[in-house]
């Protein structure tokens, strides 16, 4: 089993990796607006285990850089992730040899967002800090986290300034509808699509999509369990490759042991011993002193 595999999007992700939506997402969590132009999208994309990934970021201007991650199952630890992640976007823009300059090297203004649409119950909105991880009080580093709930009706001021962001919502919102109803995912997906078309919520980006890559894109999670399972697959098999690996030169190494051996009871020269069995003279010695065989 091949253990590499790369990031499959979200639906959240692969809607909103489009400038106009995030040209009207900034303009909702700003108040600024960014010409199009000026809109650059530096998502990260990684593997799951070679490298790291989040779900959308991009450069408005020269002066921010939004990062962005929406989740189902909040994790308290998105101010350490999203700290990963400004650092491999500020390596990628500077020069490696910069920092060593003696002038102060210009940089985008971070801002940090998580879009939580979970099932639990949670505020319209609130603020996570990296300090509070810290074991001891301590001021020199922070970062933090706007955590907004987007889910359908919880808040309506944010989804009212993004329609996109809204229409999203309502997506999510009628698939968990025909789940209580007794649906199927694949079934709640198509009605919610539907619905979507019907009522005009995102159609063009739905008529342009398959249901199957909608329901893999809706369907697909994190599975932290599996993800375990799968390194632990891949450290076993590195380790039979590695144990077959030197299983094959012990097999080499003893057939040489005997050959030598049997020219050695010979008592054939060094040098022809080390010629016809294809090795060094130090290791025809090197046996010949461990089995007493030595001589000149």
């Amino acid at each position: 089993m091949k253990a590499k595999r790369t990031y499959k999007d979200s639906l959240f992700r692969d809607i909103f990796n489009d400038k106009r939506r995030l040209q009207s997402m900034y303009m909702a969590l700003t108040g600024n607006l960014v010409p199009l132009k000026d809109i650059k999208i530096t998502t990260l994309r990684g593997t799951f285990f070679e490298d790291i990934k989040n779900d959308i970021s991009f450069m408005a201007g020269n002066r921010h850089i939004i990062l962005m991650e929406h989740q189902s199952t909040l994790s308290e630890n998105m101010p350490l992730r999203m700290l990963w992640y400004i650092a491999k976007l500020y390596r990628q823009r500077v020069n490696p040899d910069a920092p060593y300059k003696k002038a102060r090297i210009p940089l985008p203004a971070p801002h940090f967002y998580v879009l939580y649409n979970g099932t639990d119950d949670a505020p319209e909105a609130w603020t996570m800090q990296l300090s509070d991880a810290f074991e001891e009080n301590a001021n020199m580093l922070e970062l933090k986290v706007r955590v907004f709930n987007i889910n359908y009706g919880k808040n309506s001021e944010l989804l009212q300034k993004c329609h996109d962001l809204k229409c999203y919502s309502i997506f999510v919102s009628q698939v968990r509808t025909e789940l209580s109803a007794g649906k199927t995912l694949r079934q709640a997906i198509t009605l919610a699509i539907r619905y979507c078309k019907e009522h005009d919520l995102l159609a063009a980006y739905f008529a342009q999509k398959e249901q199957k890559e909608v329901f893999d894109m809706v369907s697909f999670k994190w599975d932290w369990n599996r993800a375990m399972e799968v390194r632990a697959e891949e450290a076993a098999e590195e380790a039979a490759k590695k144990a077959a690996e030197e299983a094959t030169e012990k097999a080499a190494e003893a057939k040489t042991t005997e050959f030598v051996l049997n020219l050695l009871h010979e008592h054939e020269p060094y040098e022809r011993i080390s010629r016809l069995a294809s090795t060094s003279i130090e290791n025809v010695q090197r046996i010949a002193n461990k089995n007493n065989l030595a001589y000149q």
